[in-house]
C-alpha cells in the first residue's frame, strides 16, 4: 500500500488573530471538511478536531477572541496536511474548538454558561463528561485554556443548538462515513484522532497514546504504534495524561472491528519561540506519522 506525501513548507507565525485566524460572516465556511480519499487505499483515517482556527462573527461579539485562541491545538492541522493524498482519507474541523468542542459529547453542556436553562436542553451526562463540565470545558467551552472566562454575556440557548447542529454533528456523520468507506476495504479500520498538547512539565511525553485504556482499540494498534515511535527516539506514554476523548469513545467500536486511537503530540517538538512552527520538524513528524500508518495498516 504506497503513501505518497508532499512537501509543504510552513513558516507560519502564531501571534495575533489577525494573522492566521478567520471572523467570517458566511457559516458555512465552519463546515468541516473530509478530505482525500478520493481512491481510498487505506484503512486508516486521520482525524483533526481541535486544528480549526474559524470564528463566526455574530457568536464571538461578547468574547475574548485572544482567550478563545488558547484552545486551539496549534498546527496539529498543519502536521497533518502532507500526509492526505487521494489514498488516505482525513477529516478536518475549521471550527475552534472554542466555538463548539466535537471532542465532547452534546450533552456536556455547561450549566453555568448560559442564561437560561431549560430542562431540555441538558441530558445526563455520564461520571466521565462530569468533570470536565465543572471545569469549564464542555461541549462549548466556558474558560479558556489558562482558565479565563471566554464571554462576557454567555451564549444562548438557540447558539448552542446552532453550534451542535452545524459542526459537532456534520463532524462525527463525516467520520462515522470514512470508517465505513474503509471498511469496505480492510476487514478492520483504525481511526487517528491527532491533537497537540503543550508542555505542562518536563516529565510529559513527546507522544501520548490514548486507547481509552484499551476498551477502543485492540491492544495490538498501541503495541505497534509504540514500535514505531521508538525508531525515531521519541518518548511516549499510553493513556496518561491523556486516555481519548469522546471522538474515540464514540467512534472506537474493536467488537466491530472499528478502532480509534488518540494521539497527542507534545508542541516542544515543533513550536519555536514566539511560536513559530519548524518547517524541518513538521516534515520529520510527517515522516512519523507516515510511517505509523503504514505500519497500523498491516494489521486491518
Amino acid at each position: 500500500m504506497s503513501m505518497k506525501t508532499h512537501d509543504f513548507s510552513f513558516e507560519t507565525r502564531y501571534t495575533t488573530p489577525s494573522i492566521d485566524a478567520f471572523i467570517v460572516d458566511d457559516l458555512s465556511l465552519l463546515n468541516p471538511q473530509k478530505i482525500g480519499g478520493d481512491k481510498l487505499n487505506s484503512p486508516v483515517i486521520l482525524s483533526v478536531p481541535h486544528g480549526g482556527r474559524f470564528y463566526p462573527s455574530d457568536m464571538i461579539q461578547d468574547a475574548d477572541l485572544n482567550a478563545m485562541r488558547t484552545l486551539e491545538d496549534v498546527g496539529s492541522d498543519i502536521i497533518v496536511m502532507p500526509l492526505i493524498n487521494a489514498e488516505q482519507s482525513t477529516v478536518i474541523a475549521k471550527c475552534s474548538r472554542a466555538i463548539i468542542d466535537v471532542n465532547r459529547p452534546q450533552s456536556a453542556i455547561d450549566p453555568k454558561l448560559i442564561k437560561v436553562l431549560k430542562k431540555q436542553l441538558v441530558t445526563t451526562a455520564t461520571d466521565r463528561w462530569q468533570r470536565y463540565i465543572d471545569a469549564g470545558y464542555g461541549v462549548v467551552p466556558r474558560l479558556s485554556a489558562k482558565r479565563q472566562s471566554l464571554y462576557k454575556n454567555p451564549p444562548s440557548e438557540n447558539s448552542i443548538h446552532s453550534r451542535i447542529d452545524n459542526w459537532h454533528h456534520p463532524y462525527h456523520a463525516l467520520i462515522s462515513e470514512a470508517m465505513n468507506d474503509a471498511q469496505k476495504i480492510a476487514d478492520k479500520t483504525l481511526l487517528l484522532d491527532i491533537h497537540s498538547m503543550p508542555n505542562s512539565s518536563p516529565e510529559l511525553a513527546d507522544i501520548v497514546i490514548g486507547n481509552l485504556n484499551g476498551t477502543s482499540a485492540s491492544a495490538e494498534f498501541s503495541e505497534l504504534i509504540i514500535k514505531q515511535i521508538k525508531k525515531f527516539d521519541l518518548s511516549y506514554s499510553v493513556n496518561a495524561p491523556y486516555s481519548g476523548g469522546f471522538i474515540t469513545e464514540h467512534h472506537g467500536n474493536p467488537a466491530l472491528n472499528k478502532h480509534a486511537i488518540q494521539i497527542e503530540i507534545n508542541r516542544d517538538l515543533y513550536l519555536r519561540e514566539d511560536f513559530k512552527i519548524s518547517t524541518e520538524a513538521v516534515r520529520e513528524l510527517g515522516v512519523v506519522l507516515g510511517d505509523v500508518i503504514q505500519s497500523v495498516s498491516s494489521l486491518c
